[in-house]
């Protein structure tokens, strides 16, 4: 089989079979690696809050954290179906740019906040003695994450844009004598 020159494209139906198995495994191992990633994230994010309100948050086991990290999504998307018609509302009743984005926040907090109180709620074996306190420093924890995320494209974006590179390469690096 001779290579493909860069201009070439080929279609799924022009590959061969060893071909074809290459790509499924690799597209699965890059899809497995992805929910690995943020099962990692959600679990650090889970820890995070347990350790830093171990006086509120008493778990009968170390199963009880794996089931939050599980209910974490369907929670996250119950969370969500109840706040997206106010979301939309908010969207489509503001004037302003910033007050479209700072509503966009107000409810992406809400969401995070309502997710968070049906995860400790529906956790088998998960006991939360104030429930919003520990619903509380999860929301902060992911306002912190999004404002850091946007910090960093922010950065990145007027990186690009005055064309300053964040890093600096030689093609003929200095020789030391």
């Amino acid at each position: 089989m001779e290579p493909q020159r860069p201009g070439d494209e080929s279609t799924w139906a022009s590959l061969s079979t060893p071909e074809k198995v290459s790509a499924a495994l690799g597209m699965t191992a890059l899809v497995l690696g992805i929910i690995a990633a943020l099962v990692t994230v959600v679990l650090a994010g889970v820890l995070v809050v347990v350790f830093l309100s171990s006086n509120l948050i008493a778990a009968d086991s170390a199963s009880a954290l794996v089931w939050a990290v599980v209910l974490c999504l369907p929670c996250g998307l119950l969370a969500g179906a109840f706040t997206t018609p106010i979301r939309l509302v908010l969207r489509l009743t503001a004037s302003s740019h910033r007050t479209k984005h700072s509503a966009d926040m107000a409810i992406s907090a809400a969401t995070t906040f309502l997710g968070a109180l049906l995860v400790e709620s529906f956790t088998p074996g998960l006991h939360v003695e104030h429930p919003w306190l520990p619903a509380l420093l999860a929301t902060l924890l992911v306002a912190l994450a999004n404002l850091t995320i946007n910090h960093i494209e922010s950065r990145k974006s007027h990186a690009k844009a005055t064309g300053t590179a964040t890093h600096v390469e030689h093609k003929n690096p200095p020789t030391q004598r």
